[in-house]
């Protein structure tokens, strides 16, 4: 009788050692907030394919409707990591949020734009001089696609205030330009192939965003510098998976669609230019851009804007 207790004793002493070991006691919560974008890809094959789990995160993978919002649920801990662009992030730190980039997304280079101005099949736009006395449907303003637009415009000797901007969201330019409301609009994909398939409207064949500069980061993950720095080996194995999903696109193109369309919704007909790299130097040109415009009032270091 007492060894059947003490076998008891020790089984339970095995099992609350198990419980507690290292492995479990590792396993890291990290919420992410990501845009509806196929930008994100990599990290929705990281969580489907169990790369996440592997290194023992336990990831929650959140779509923000507006990106925006993302440096404030960071502070505010309700995320860890969130994607951004380069004048959500500029606006942030300008603002005196302390943030961290963490790992690349995608590149927007010459010979795969997939912003574009795309033309209402009523409007002639075939220089930006025609831009002129348009009205101009923007994604947000202030966005990095606003924003490359009216340095396009500026560089062209287009006077701004010739040009009206209205807000319109993705998801209604299609019908805002059917309906004549704006003239043109800065659309991504997948809505500038919808609208182009659709016959709605027509891609500019100068391609403002890339006119502007042929090669710069478009999207990234970020992070509150402080919990970066004290999770550096949570980055290090975010940025893995990130690594091993865009592998898995490559090797598996069907089950990566099946898997965009398990979180978008849709499939995007051209992919953007996928990359885990970011380095500082891709930022100075868009501090250059944001103080110019007026975006941010103080100097910005790059040196400081990517986790080391």
């Amino acid at each position: 009788m007492l060894q059947h207790r003490m076998c008891v004793l020790i089984t339970a002493l095995i099992a609350a050692s198990a419980g507690s070991s290292p492995s479990a006691a590792q396993t890291k919560k990290v919420a992410v907030g990501y845009a509806s974008a196929s930008d994100f890809l990599p990290a929705f094959i990281g969580k489907e394919k169990g790369c996440f789990e592997k290194r023992d995160l336990d990831v929650t993978l959140t779509r923000i409707p507006i990106v925006s919002n993302i440096p404030h649920a960071l502070v505010a801990g309700s995320l860890q990591i969130g994607m951004s662009t380069a004048t959500v992030l500029l606006q942030a730190v300008d603002g005196g949020i302390d943030l961290n980039v963490v790992a690349g997304a995608t590149r927007m280079v010459r010979d795969n734009p997939t912003i574009s101005l795309v033309v209402r099949k009523e409007t002639s736009i075939k220089a930006a001089t025609d831009v002129k006395g348009k009205k101009i449907g923007v994604p947000g303003v202030n966005s990095v696609a606003d924003v490359m637009f009216r340095k396009w415009l500026k560089n062209n000797g287009v006077n701004l205030n010739d040009v009206t901007f209205i807000e319109t969201p993705f998801p209604q330019m299609n019908d805002l330009l059917r309906a004549g409301t704006v003239d043109a609009v800065l659309a991504a994909e997948p809505i500038r192939s919808r609208i182009v398939d659709a016959g709605t409207g027509a891609r500019d064949p100068e391609e403002y965003y890339v006119a502007v500069s042929p090669d710069s980061i478009l999207a990234f993950w970020i992070a509150t510098a402080a919990w970066a720095k004290a999770n550096p080996d949570v980055v290090r194995k975010f940025r893995e998976c990130l690594v091993e999903g865009l592998a898995f696109i490559k090797s598996n193109p069907d089950e990566a669609k099946a898997i965009e369309k398990q979180y978008l919704g849709v499939n995007t007909p051209v992919y953007p230019t996928m990359t885990v790299d970011a380095k500082a130097e891709d930022f100075q040109f868009f501090v250059d851009l944001a103080r110019e415009f007026t975006l941010v009032r103080k100097p910005i270091d790059v040196k400081t804007l990517v986790a080391q």
